[in-house]
């Protein structure tokens, strides 16, 4: 790595900077080293932005759905539950 030449100050939260010194004991090198390298990390791991509901739409136009019948239909019957089991503890609270 070459001279570091970019000095900055920010403000930590005590957690956080606890973690930072933490990990530093953990890696074996200096608070500053974990702030880059976790900065690479988090940059080298980025996912990309979820897609639009316009988009999913889309995809599912031109691909085949990834379940066979019976897991959907075993999906709906569970969602289904759910709603219902969701509406009847609604309807105990309010009534």
């Amino acid at each position: 790595m070459g001279t570091m030449s970019v000095r900055s100050t920010y403000a930590l939260d005590t957690e956080t900077a606890q973690l930072i010194r933490q990990l530093a004991a953990i890696w074996g090198v200096s608070q500053a080293e974990v702030i880059r390298r976790s900065v690479r990390i988090a940059v080298a791991a980025k996912e990309p932005a979820a897609p639009t509901p316009a988009e999913v739409v889309e995809h599912y136009r031109t691909h085949a759905i990834p379940r066979d019948r019976e897991e959907t239909e075993r999906l709906i019957a569970e969602l289904r539950a759910q709603r219902q089991e969701d509406d009847l503890l609604r309807t105990c609270r309010h009534g």
